[in-house]
């Protein structure tokens, strides 16, 4: 039996590819890769049949986002300007920027708090994709577009429920 190097008196912070070549003999098994490491690989976002989206328009008051946000139990709206995506507006935003503040939210628009210019993807990008894009971005919900045109979005309650349907 070969028995690792563990020679920590060498002055490299770092074990060297030889130093490594005694654990060879380990042999550990390959990680299985079953039905949702597949799906998360494989499936697009439009298997998701997420909710339509509520669309907005950059001058709309905060107001009307946050009637249809509380109707619908939607956490964020898509904002355009001429068909054309231009930010979100989520929950999040209506906490940071308008909490503490005297704004009227009839008068404040949308543009005024949204995030602007928000990553995307589109319907044929992979669950992985989506999720990487969440996790790196910090992001709950990321629009959907066809040709620049917002049709839909992605929640990370919807990447798990399609999940625990399909894969569990």
């Amino acid at each position: 039996m070969v028995t690792p190097k563990n020679d920590l008196s060498n002055e490299r912070s770092y074990y060297s590819e030889t130093d490594l070549e005694s654990l060879e003999y380990l042999d550990m098994p390959l990680p299985r890769r079953g039905r949702l490491h597949e799906m998360i690989l494989e499936d697009p976002i439009s298997q998701l049949n997420a909710p339509k989206p509520i669309v907005l328009e950059a001058s709309d008051p905060v107001s009307k986002a946050v009637k249809l946000m509380k109707k619908f139990r939607y956490g964020s709206v898509l904002v355009q300007d001429d068909e054309w995506l231009v930010g979100i507006f989520t929950e999040k935003d209506l906490i940071q920027k308008t909490s503490g503040k005297n704004f009227d939210f009839d008068k404040v628009t949308l543009r005024e708090v949204m995030t602007p210019q928000p990553q995307a993807l589109n319907a044929g990008d992979t669950l992985a994709h989506a999720l990487h894009l969440m996790a790196v971005g910090g992001y709950r919900h990321v629009p959907v577009l066809d040709g620049g045109h917002p049709v839909g979005f992605v929640s990370i309650r919807g990447i798990l429920r399609y999940i625990a349907e399909n894969a569990l």
